[in-house]
C-alpha cells in the first residue's frame, strides 16, 4: 500500500540548486522547457476518470474516491522524458473538462495564457518512488530518474471547481538551461 505524498510550502532541503531552481519556477513550466531551444513536445500517457487519491481529493474539496477526471502526460525534450505531470478536476467540472481533453496540447499554454486563471501556491514533495503512488507512476515514465524524486503541485481556478496540477521532476533536469 502506497503512503500520499506529505506536501509542504518549501522544497526539500536535499534537492539540488539547480533542480530547485526549476521547480520553483513560478511561470510557466513549458515556456521554460521550450526556451532550452530543445524540440519540446507532450506525450499523453493517460487520460479518464478514476478515483481522486486521498491527497488529491482533500486539495479538490471531494471525498476521498470521488471520481475525478485525469491526465497523466510526460513533457519531453528531443525525445527525452523530464517531467511527468497529472492533472486533475471534478469529474463534472464545467472549467477544466475541455482543458484537459486537448490531447497532446501542453495545458502550461492555457493556464499561464488566459487571463484571469489563477494560481495557487506551489506545494512541495519529495520522496521514495516506492512509497507513492504519484511517485511510483512518475518514475515509470521518467526512465533513468531512479528512485528518489522531487515533485510539486499546485491549484488552478477558483476553490470550488479547480484544476490540480501534479509535476515530478526527472533528475537531469537539472543540468537543462533555457539557452
Amino acid at each position: 500500500m502506497y503512503a500520499f505524498p506529505d506536501w509542504r510550502a518549501a522544497p526539500a532541503e536535499n534537492v539540488p540548486a539547480a533542480l530547485a531552481d526549476w521547480l520553483c519556477e513560478t511561470g510557466s513550466l513549458t515556456e521554460r522547457l521550450i526556451a532550452s531551444g530543445r524540440l519540446f513536445a507532450v506525450e499523453v500517457l493517460a487520460q479518464g476518470v478514476e478515483p481522486a487519491w486521498p491527497d488529491e481529493a482533500a486539495a479538490l474539496g471531494l471525498t476521498a474516491g470521488a471520481p475525478a477526471l485525469a491526465r497523466e502526460v510526460r513533457l519531453t525534450l528531443d525525445g527525452a522524458p523530464f517531467v511527468y505531470a497529472r492533472s486533475l478536476c471534478r469529474a463534472d467540472s464545467p472549467a477544466w473538462a475541455g482543458v484537459l481533453a486537448r490531447g497532446s496540447r501542453s495545458l502550461g499554454l492555457t493556464l499561464f495564457g488566459e487571463p484571469g486563471i489563477a494560481r495557487h501556491p506551489l506545494n512541495f514533495c519529495a520522496g521514495l518512488a516506492a512509497q507513492s503512488a504519484l511517485l511510483a507512476r512518475a518514475r515509470a515514465a521518467l526512465p533513468g530518474a531512479g528512485d528518489w524524486l522531487h515533485a510539486r503541485r499546485s491549484l488552478f481556478g477558483q476553490p470550488d471547481d479547480a484544476l490540480l496540477v501534479h509535476e515530478v521532476f526527472h533528475p537531469l533536469l537539472a543540468e537543462v538551461t533555457p539557452s
